[in-house]
């Protein structure tokens, strides 16, 4: 989830209704726009009148969250 990548997430998320919860065990790559998309997707779940949560939530991706002083504004799912 990179500023490449970023585009086409947007892109394909808006086509689907958001889950209740998304699974970021696959990720690898993040760099801040990361951050940006799950605020994004929040936003998406909440005009859909739903709620999202993250599961798996990459080591980088939490330390970002934690140096912009925003994790607490992340929901996240229990890890299965």
């Amino acid at each position: 989830m990179t500023v490449d990548q970023v585009n086409a997430l947007l892109a394909e998320s808006r086509a689907f209704s958001m889950p209740g919860e998304i699974d970021l065990s696959q990720v690898s790559d993040v760099d801040t726009t990361a951050v940006s998309l799950l605020f994004e997707w929040q936003r998406q779940a909440r005009n859909q009148n739903s709620k999202i949560s993250f599961s798996n939530l990459p080591e980088n991706l939490a330390s970002l969250a934690t140096l912009y002083g925003v994790s607490e504004l992340i929901p996240q799912a229990n890890s299965h």
